[in-house]
């Protein structure tokens, strides 16, 4: 995982270090050596993450961070906040300045690479929910869409997994009577896990040993597994200095940690600080799922129509231009289609192009837009993949569909189905997405022509 990182302290040797450590990683480091610069860059960069130093002179990091937080163009950048104060009132300062993590100096590595994992995967999931309601705007939908940055509805409970039973119980009341939320506390590591299909809580605090012999870690990832609770955030309670732990409990999926014995004040700040990033992304997948069924969606397939894949390809080109990467784009044609028709009527056809689609989504990655460009013609856009991905891509895909015969409706039986597929790989040069399209028609014909159920590139063609 890879990333821009703007690292902003006053102190050059501070700056030097965290740029050898992040680079070591392979991350793209930017430097500010002040609260001024760092909001300039923030706002041309757009970095993927800042780490703000606490103490600056002038405008320290509290108030760089509100700032930050409170301009639109930055607001969605995840901050870390950097201190020797390792504080309780430090931490809650920050948190409630809206920054999302906390480290302490001198770092620790662990720590350092596992939280930066963490947001970063935050910022992925952020970046494509913003840029597909960002398209549905653009589309005309902006009077039927709710402002994803405006305050949602109250949320729902907290679920508890301690230790024992006695810290549970005072955990309850405490974060009840505060937050004003309901809370419940589980016994075991399976009750968790059932409650958690009933209650449908918003955030698990999660102790890294559970009642009963229950593993955290486990239940951790359990949750990130499971449809109904992989967008809840996961708050892990590592024992003191346990950084190992910690390390694993993120890259498994929490959302955060926080450090026993700890102040429950800490443990509130760090609970609103995560139910309102799960407000905000829900919000935005709201948006994304109801609002662009107004207009976008193809009734049959239930995936994007041409409409939407244009606007998309525009967000997908600025993204490149930004970034100097690569992306790829497929047009897919499935072969002989209208001998189906023809032979087992048009429910069957349409009944073919359901199953495709199904599995066209099940073989790609989440950031990649499927669209049906009309009749047996389909679309796969692919930010951040080169030719040798894409490739690969494409025959996993075709694959898929020559593998398994698709069942017919009915006693029609099942009927095998394939299908030609045209690569483009384009980039930051490139600025006109019909053209991008064209080129992979081009190498799909190529595909056709060459006798079809092949991917064939652009490139190849020319």
């Amino acid at each position: 995982m890879s990333g821009r990182v703007l690292v902003v302290d006053d102190v050059a040797t501070n700056r030097l270090l965290l740029r050898a450590k992040l680079s070591s990683a392979y991350y793209d480091v930017v430097v500010a050596e002040d609260g001024p610069k760092a909001l300039e860059l923030a706002r041309s960069e757009q970095p993927d993450m800042v780490m703000l130093d606490v103490m600056m002179p002038g405008m320290d990091g509290f108030t760089v961070c509100a700032r930050l937080k409170a301009d639109p163009e930055t607001a969605h950048i995840p901050v870390i906040m950097v201190t020797a104060l390792d504080t309780a009132e430090e931490r809650i300062r920050g948190l409630e300045a809206g920054a999302d993590d906390f480290l302490s100096k001198p770092f620790n590595d662990l720590a350092l690479f596992a939280r930066v994992r963490s947001l970063m995967r935050m910022k992925m999931m952020f970046d494509e929910l913003r840029l597909r309601d960002l398209t549905s705007r653009e589309l005309g939908l902006a009077e039927l869409l709710p402002d994803a940055e405006a305050e949602g509805d109250p949320s729902g409970p907290i679920l508890i997994a301690p230790p024992d039973a006695a810290r549970g119980s005072e955990l309850a009341r405490e974060l009840g009577a505060r937050l004003a939320l309901a809370t419940i506390v589980t016994s075991s590591e399976r009750e968790a896990l059932n409650l958690s299909r009933l209650e449908l809580p918003d955030c698990f605090v999660v102790h890294q040993r559970l009642m009963e012999g229950g593993d955290g870690l486990r239940l951790v990832s359990a949750l990130r597994a499971r449809p109904e609770t992989r967008q809840s955030a996961v708050i892990l309670v590592v024992e003191n200095g346990d950084v190992d732990t910690a390390a694993k409990g993120l890259d498994l999926g929490a959302s955060d940690y926080i450090e026993a014995p700890f102040d429950v004040n800490e443990l509130i700040a760090r609970i609103r600080s995560q139910l309102r990033r799960k407000r905000y992304s829900d919000r935005l997948r709201s948006n994304v799922r109801n609002g662009l069924r107004l207009a976008v969606i193809d009734p049959l397939t239930g995936i994007y129509n041409r409409r939407y894949a244009s606007q998309h390809m525009n967000r997908v080109m600025e993204r490149a231009r930004e970034t100097g990467g690569v992306f790829a784009v497929m047009m897919i044609d499935l072969d002989k289609f209208k001998s189906i028709n023809d032979r087992f009527g048009h429910d069957a056809g349409d009944a073919v192009l359901r199953e495709f689609s199904r599995r066209l989504q099940e073989n790609i990655r989440g950031v990649d837009l499927v669209a049906r460009f009309g009749g047996e013609e389909f679309f796969v856009a692919m930010p951040d993949v080169d030719a040798g991905a894409a490739g690969h891509a494409a025959e996993r895909i075709r694959r898929a569909v020559e593998d398994t015969p698709v069942r017919l409706p009915g006693q029609a039986g099942e009927v095998k189905v394939t299908v030609s597929i045209g690569v483009a790989v384009a980039g930051a040069g490139d600025d006109d997405p019909e053209d991008i399209i064209k080129r992979a028609d081009c190498a799909l014909y190529r595909s056709k022509e060459g006798g079809r159920n092949r991917v064939s590139f652009f490139a190849q063609a020319a």
